[in-house]
């Protein structure tokens, strides 16, 4: 059942890089309630890299919050706060929060690696027949289906998933989400926490309703660099042409002047766009989804993509990357202007963990941007994961190398 909320608002963050699980839970919740000023919340958000036992963070976490505090969370290559920010460590974060006229639920579907788009039909099913208020959905799925040595990963799609929940939904709530993940490498398994639960191979919705509003923008930190291009042929996840041409020899054409990239380096540097708004018009983030190369296939000579919509039909452009300090300041003010004379209390950013400073090879964090300008005005939790969930020109879509960025007010 919901639980709502009769307290005056707080919220607060807790960070952690503690060896120890049980300590690091435990300093990151005490934290989290000390600068929330609660003693009992209704609600803690708890992320945590796979360096760490998620029974013994769990049990850790519960010994700091009240018996009947729900807990949410799951798997993050690393955590954002306020004043902290960190990855591929110990790093643990939770995020406490307890308001007024709020209400709570937590749903999840199993079986996501047999079938992501039964598991969105299940979840979206759920979630729309509840009568919520205003609903807004923060959506955590498993991105990690398996892992075997010598073979690699493979992984759940968000395509398939968001499908299905659309199919329920129709036109969807208020949404962000994130495709979990505890190591940049995915030789983990990914785990999902729901109150005293802890799940494997799952979606779960968090919900928020009732006097409650979130507001959310999207950071490509990419802009075309190309001439639109058609997909002719494609299978699965794997685009094998662009207007009748092999892909990797359209690519190759298109980078080869600003790049001395062969192939092989392909993999999480290509990125493809599509454009969901005009495509004669402005240049917009928020038109954009973004979907990056993750492997080549070589007998075929294919891009395999996060991400398989990409099919005959849909056009594409390739990216090119401009992310900086100054951009994700200004889309950050940007998003603080919308919230207008409504009350902040709590942000939230998912990130790509392969915009963290040491994958992309910057000497700069992006998300030092985030904390500047929102986590200098309430309260900032985050977290590095494997593919975010936003809306691009209105439609619920799956990213790649992107920061996402909501903000929750009364």
């Amino acid at each position: 059942m919901p639980v709502a909320i009769e307290k005056s608002t707080h919220a607060g963050v807790g960070f952690s890089e503690l060896a120890d699980s049980r300590e690091a839970g435990a300093a990151a919740a005490r934290e989290a309630l000390r600068n929330a000023e609660l003693e009992e919340p209704d609600l803690a958000l708890v992320v945590a890299t796979s360096k760490h036992d998620p029974v013994a963070l769990r049990d850790a976490v519960r010994t700091v919050v009240r018996p009947e505090s729900r807990l949410f969370g799951g798997s993050a290559v690393g955590v954002i706060t306020n004043e902290h920010l960190g990855y591929a460590g110990f790093q643990v974060g939770v995020a406490a929060l307890s308001a007024p006229g709020i209400e709570i639920e937590l749903l999840i579907e199993s079986g996501l690696a047999e079938s992501e788009y039964a598991v969105g039909r299940a979840l979206g099913r759920q979630i729309a027949d509840r009568a919520f208020v205003t609903p807004n959905v923060l959506l955590l799925y498993d991105l990690i289906k398996r892992y075997l040595p010598g073979e690699g990963t493979s992984f759940n799609m968000a395509t398939p998933l968001l499908a299905g929940m659309s199919e329920e939904l129709g036109e969807w709530p208020a949404a962000v989400g994130a495709g979990m993940m505890g190591d940049v490498g995915g030789a983990t398994p990914t785990f999902q926490l729901l109150d005293d639960r802890i799940e494997q191979q799952s979606a779960t919705a968090l919900v928020l309703s009732g006097d409650v509003c979130m507001d959310t923008i999207i950071m490509h930190g990419c802009t075309p660099s190309s001439r639109y291009y058609t997909i002719t042929k494609a299978d699965g996840n794997v685009v094998l042409e662009l207007e009748g041409r092999p892909v990797l020899d359209v690519i190759s054409e298109l980078v080869g002047s600003e790049s001395d990239r062969s192939w092989e380096e392909y993999p999480e540097f290509i990125t493809l766009g599509v454009n969901k708004g005009d495509r004669f018009g402005e240049v917009r983030d928020d038109d954009y989804a973004v979907r990056l190369t993750m492997a080549v296939d070589k007998e075929r000579g294919g891009l395999v993509m996060f991400g398989d919509d990409l099919q005959p039909g849909v056009v594409v452009q390739l990216m090119r990357r401009t992310l900086d300090l100054d951009y994700v300041e200004s889309r950050s003010r940007e998003l603080l202007e919308r919230i207008g004379d409504r009350t902040p209390f709590l942000a939230a950013y998912i990130d790509c963990a392969g915009r963290a400073g040491a994958y992309c090879g910057t000497d700069w964090e992006e998300a030092a941007g985030v904390q500047r300008v929102v986590g200098a005005r309430m309260p900032l939790i985050g977290w590095y994961v494997g593919c975010e969930l936003a809306r691009a020109a209105g439609t619920m879509e799956s990213h790649n190398w992107t920061g996402v960025l909501s903000i929750l007010s009364r």
